[in-house]
This record gives structure tokens, sequence and C-alpha cells, in this order.
């Protein structure tokens, strides 16, 4: 009995093993990335709750918001708008991320209204990689600016007021709250 448990064991584990792939990648906060390579978007740490795409949900998903960054018109872009360095390539980046959007708002609106919000000229800037992914992701600006500050990056002369002026301005035109902002407090900060 004892022997045919741990043979059920062991085949259990190894098509749980089977099942696993590894591949590189930076997490966001929540533990989930965009896999480029397999062109998904989907999340590691136990933490994160998972979507399953069978039954409808009321959670965040970033593939909902349809954003086409191929077809902005800044997506040849070399040079990142935050910082005015010359990041070959850079990221389509959305000032107003659509994680944030959907925590302020947009999470009732229809998959057009979020088509259109996640694909607006205004709120697309091109951003260096790593200021985009890693240092901004999907904070709002006060957490982001405090982590560009303490990083290698700056802001560019004038960006930072720049940057909080657009992000008010595209959360207006879209009616979203600023309940998780502190927006003087980001002014302040770029000072």
């Amino acid at each position: 009995m004892i022997k045919c448990i741990n043979i059920i064991a062991l085949i259990g584990f190894l098509g749980f093993s089977a099942n696993a792939q590894a591949h590189g990648g930076r997490l966001n906060s929540g533990g989930c990335h965009n896999d480029t390579k397999a062109g998904t978007y989907h999340c590691h740490r136990s933490s994160t709750k998972f979507i399953n795409n069978s039954a409808p949900s009321n959670s965040y998903n970033r593939d909902n918001w349809k954003s086409d960054s191929s077809a902005s018109s800044i997506s040849n872009s070399v040079l990142g708008w935050y910082t005015g360095i010359n990041g070959r390539p850079t990221d389509v980046d959305h000032v107003v991320a659509l994680k944030d959007a959907y925590l302020s708002g947009g999470k009732d609106w229809s998959p057009s209204q979020k088509r259109a919000f996640a694909n607006d000229p205004l709120n697309l800037v091109a951003a260096v990689p790593y200021v985009n992914r890693t240092l901004k992701n999907d904070y709002v600006p006060l957490k982001f600016i405090n982590r560009l500050q303490n990083s290698h990056y700056a802001f560019a002369n004038g960006k930072c007021v720049e940057y909080v002026g657009l992000y008010v301005q595209v959360k207006k035109k879209y009616g979203l709250s600023f309940i998780h902002n502190n927006i003087s407090k980001a002014k302040f900060m770029c000072q």
C-alpha cells in the first residue's frame, strides 16, 4: 500500500514538473510580466491571483485593454520621454498605467472604452525600458518619482512637473479617481 502511494506521488510530481517551464524576465510588483518570446502576460508569485480565462472575472487583466503599442507613432522613438536619454530601443509607456486606470474607475468600462484609453496618444510616451518596466511600472506618480530619483536615472529638465501635469490631464479626461494619488506631494517631489 505504501509503495502504491509513493508511486502515485512520484507520477504526480513528475507530471507537475513537466509542466513548469523556466524563462527569464523581470517581474512587476504583482509578480507578473510580459513574456515577449511567448507573447503573453502572466504571473509567477503564489500570492498573485491568477485569472481563469474560462470564467468571468472582476480582476485586472492587461489583455482586456487591447493595447497596440506597435501602432503608436512613438513606437520607433529612441529618446526616453521621462529622462531625455537615448534608449534604443524604447518602450511605449502609458503615463496613467492601465492597472492604475482600472483601479481608479476603469474597471467597469466597456471593452471599447478600455481599448480607446490604452491607445490614446495623449497617454502614450516613449520610455527607456528599465525606467518603464522597473521604475515606473504601474505605480502612481509619487512612487514613480521617488523610485526614479533614487536610481541612477533622473528626469530630463522640467519633465517631472510635465509628467505630473500630463498624468492629471489624462485622469481628468477619462473621469478617473485620484483617491490613491497625492498629486500635491508628487509636484513637491519634482522640485
